[in-house]
């Protein structure tokens, strides 16, 4: 067994090279997603329809309704974070998950195909998630 982790030094030099690379990579994704003020998109299908600012405490929140193939989302967007508070799917999962207020994060009405994605400076809760 010992003989097969055996290499030469450019094989552990390969090997540190990748690992640095790789390492280097996941922290160039993560300071993209956490640079400049956090933003909510609000996407269609595929489509940009929005961006917004978090607002910051003391700020009045800003609503609208999102027209999805299913019919109109009712998104909110406060010092809390950015949620959807009504929407015509039968599940209501999009709903009942709350404000979201952490860059990465992601609201998704799959039936009604609306997408909110969040970027900024707001930080990340955690390094992955698996499920």
């Amino acid at each position: 067994m010992l003989d097969a982790l055996k290499g030469t030094w450019a094989d552990r030099l390969l090997l540190l090279l990748a690992l640095i690379s790789v390492i280097g990579t996941w922290f160039i994704i993560q300071s993209n997603i956490a640079a400049g003020p956090a933003i909510a998109e609000i996407y269609h299908g595929g489509t940009l329809l929005a961006s917004y600012p978090l607002p910051q405490e003391g700020e009045a929140p800003i609503t609208l309704q999102v027209k999805g193939d299913l019919g109109l989302s009712d998104i909110i967007i406060d010092e809390h974070g950015a949620r959807i508070a009504s929407a015509p799917c039968a599940s209501q999962h999009c709903v009942l998950s709350g404000p979201h207020a952490h860059a990465g994060d992601i609201i998704a009405c799959v039936p009604n195909k609306i997408l909110i994605t969040l970027r900024g400076s707001a930080e990340s809760r955690f390094d992955a998630i698996v499920e």
